[in-house]
């Protein structure tokens, strides 16, 4: 699914309108409703007992102020105790927020209109404070008292929920990830349209969003804008599988070679090895010092195990031909013979591979020391941003980096996965694809090893290197959003691999 700007998003509204055909109102009143159920759904898990709640929806006068009334219906109608707030900058608002008004007004739901500062201070604490007060098509900071209005939610103590985007927020990053952020409602949950706007998906700008609820509300599937983006979102629908026959064997489903671990880090290499292994590796085998050799053959005892000469880090690394595929790099170190070591083995490898953790550390200082550096043909590297910094030099914002990470995988011939809350892989011809899993969870020690260990297995599997990128992190993201609806407060990395199982 493609990710659009804001203006290519209006479009879509007014091509549904007409090709369905629909009426804007009527498509307002699904997209808010839709909201609303997803939202409902949601708050059986963080909001016990809404019936003794008291729930506040603020609304502009423009069509995003037009789906808060329909939501706000919407509370009313089962009962809950709901009051709307009308943030009057105009005489009138669009068409359709003038009829939604009306609606709003017949039944009867409580409302205040909000025309002065002073009117703040009439403004009563809620349980609950939804937010629908401006669109996405915002394109400057808010003033006066739009402002006011801002600061005085983002200091009230309660659950704040965002329609579509938190208002005050740009949706297209371009702008977003420049404005003053101190004009922006902060929310803990965003139910927004259909697909993310670009401003979602960037640590600076996408933090007012708290968790992000994407709500399908069937926009026409033929639209398509004169200008396509290259940047992608993930869903389901776009996930490479592998498949599997009654009379395969375990030679069929790929044999890899795992290196992994050093002293004092060798934890890496067994999470690493168990998440290949789970995630339908045929064959594994792992190569690691002599120090790991009773720690690897009792901890995974269905890897294959080759040792190097060295005691405590590697430096002779191994020969490759029998392998389908290669993962390098959990905990092995950035010793000097280890980078010297590795920088003469990658010259020679043929095989799909996945450059991780310390591998890319590596890299960075044999970039450093020869700009004529290249990675092996079909690699894929898995930096979270320090690692990136270190590869390819520093950015000033997390944009900036996703475009020079852009520019690095055309230069390179490489798919770079770019670790973050909205991981983005990048594939060699310049095409993005934002993960739409994931979970919090996945902050702790460990998971990248565990990322690492899968992609080695999709890429034995046969998948391509980006192929391997795309289904690993998706179901990586999976893993964590699993162990949330089952309650984990808190995960290690061994939970991931046990939940593993589960998926495919």
């Amino acid at each position: 699914m493609k990710i659009l700007t804001t203006a290519q998003i209006r479009d879509w509204d007014a091509f549904t309108i007409i090709h369905e055909p629909i009426s804007s109102i009527e498509l307002m009143e699904i997209a808010a409703q839709q909201a609303y159920a997803v939202f409902a759904h949601q708050m059986q898990s963080f909001l016990p007992e809404p019936s003794n709640k008291q729930f506040a929806v603020f609304c502009g006068q423009g069509n995003n102020g037009g789906d808060g009334l329909v939501f706000a219906r919407m509370l009313h109608e089962v009962g809950l105790n709901t009051k709307i707030y009308v943030l009057m900058l105009k005489e009138k608002g669009s068409a359709d927020f003038e009829i939604q008004l009306q609606k709003t007004i017949e039944i009867g739901v409580p409302l205040q209109m909000i025309e002065s500062i002073d009117t703040l201070t009439q403004i009563s604490s809620y349980d609950v404070y939804i937010d629908a007060i401006f669109g996405s098509g915002l394109t400057k900071n808010l003033d006066g008292l739009a402002k006011e209005l801002i600061d005085f939610l983002n200091k009230q103590n309660g659950i704040k929920i965002s329609i579509d985007i938190p208002s005050g927020l740009f949706g297209d990053v371009e702008l977003a990830i420049l404005q003053e952020k101190t004009t922006v409602f902060i929310a803990h949950q965003t139910y927004t349209f259909q697909i993310p706007k670009s401003s979602f998906l960037f640590e600076e700008t996408g933090k007012a969003l708290g968790s992000l609820f994407v709500v399908p509300i069937g926009l026409h599937p033929k639209f398509s804008p004169q200008k396509l983006s290259t940047w992608n979102w993930l869903i389901p629908e776009n996930i490479p599988s592998v498949s599997y026959a009654k009379f395969d064997y375990k030679w069929q489903k790929g044999h890899a070679l795992l290196i992994a671990g050093s002293y004092g880090k060798l934890g890496a290499a067994v999470l690493s090895a168990k998440a290949a292994l789970r995630a339908s590796c045929g064959l594994l085998t792992v190569f690691v010092p002599k120090c790991a050799y009773t720690i690897l053959q009792t901890s995974v005892p269905e890897a294959m195990l080759v040792t190097d000469h060295e005691e405590l880090e590697l430096r002779n690394f191994p020969s490759t031909e029998k392998y389908q595929a290669i993962g390098i790099g959990p905990g092995i170190g950035t010793h000097t013979g280890t980078i010297k070591g590795f920088g003469k083995w990658l010259n020679h490898i043929n095989q799909p591979i996945v450059l991780d953790a310390d591998a890319i550390n590596a890299c960075a200082v044999l970039l450093k020391e020869n700009t004529l550096f290249k990675f092996p043909s079909n690699c894929i590297i898995t930096p979270h941003y320090k690692e990136f910094d270190r590869l390819f030099g520093p950015s000033k914002n997390s944009l900036v980096r996703l475009n020079l990470a852009i520019e690095m995988a055309a230069k390179h011939e490489i798919v770079i996965v770019l670790k973050g809350a909205y991981t983005a892989i990048i594939s060699p011809d310049k095409k993005v694809y934002f993960n739409s899993t994931g979970h919090p969870l996945l902050a702790t020690a460990g998971s990248g090893d565990v990322l690492t260990g899968i992609v080695t297995a999709y890429l034995a599997n046969g998948l391509s290197p980006l192929e391997a990128a795309i289904k690993a992190v998706f179901v990586h993201g999976n893993l964590a959003q699993s162990l949330h609806l089952k309650k984990y407060k808190h995960a290690i990395a061994s939970d991931l691999i046990d939940e593993l199982k589960f998926f495919a």
